[in-house]
């Protein structure tokens, strides 16, 4: 067995009841392990756990990261929280694979007995091939992470203006995407389909032109190109 300390910040701080923790864990373990382990203890933090990131010298690891003695790891929550300021809004920016089903669980038990109709949207990083580079390997995301979670919050509560809505989920993934994997979950409960259709496609298409997250294209011959994305807002700004 090999002793790790938690040091805890934000909500993850307030689930943990303490600001540092030592725990327990087998020889080997890594991150995804520290992540089980967190999420037998505290289980009404479990599905918090999947937007929470681990760092350890300053320096965020990935579920596969090993864990040796004495390891200080850093329990980070989404910058800025995980929640728009409507607690019936789930706003995620995760390294981490989005969870569908806990999108989808979160609008319709945020809707209980007002939310006739939930729309989801997923987006996924589909196979193609370019002339010059080869079969596509992965999209990578970068993202101001501060801003980002800033501007999915003032998206979810424009939306609010626009419709009759119950809750919104605006998840996205940052870092590695493979290919067939989810880059983008979008979800919306209302009373009403019609609603959940049209502020379900805002919201992406708002996101994609506001939201400052931006996609990297990575081939297999090693080439990274960069999305140019929309550009109509920086023209419009007199940005170009």
């Amino acid at each position: 067995m090999q002793t790790i300390h938690l040091n805890l910040f934000g909500p993850a701080r307030d689930f943990a009841g303490a600001a540092a923790m030592p725990i327990e864990l087998a020889d080997g373990a890594t991150v995804g392990d520290l992540m089980q382990r967190l999420g037998e203890r505290f289980p009404e933090w479990r599905n918090g756990l999947q937007s929470v990131r681990f760092a350890i010298d300053d320096a965020f690891v990935t579920a596969a990261h090993k864990l040796s003695e004495g390891d200080h790891v850093a329990v980070i929550p989404p910058v800025s929280g995980g929640m728009s300021e409507s607690q019936a809004d789930l706003i995620v920016l995760t390294p981490d694979p989005l969870d569908i089903a806990h999108c989808y669980a979160h609008l319709a038990a945020s809707s209980t007995g007002d939310g006739g109709g939930v729309c989801v949207f997923v987006g996924k990083t589909r196979a193609e091939s370019s002339d010059d580079h080869g079969p596509l390997k992965c999209l990578d995301y970068e993202a101001h992470e501060t801003m980002a979670i800033a501007q999915m919050k003032n998206l979810a509560n424009e939306a609010r203006t626009r419709w009759t809505i119950c809750s919104v989920a605006l998840c996205h993934r940052v870092g590695t995407v493979g290919i067939g994997e989810s880059s983008v979950v979008i979800g919306v409960a209302s009373a009403h389909r019609d609603e959940s259709f049209q502020a379900c496609r805002w919201l992406i298409d708002e996101l994609k032109r506001e939201v400052p997250i931006w996609k990297c294209e990575v081939w297999e011959s090693g080439e990274r190109t960069w999305s140019k994305g929309d550009q109509t807002k920086a023209a419009e700004s007199g940005a170009l």
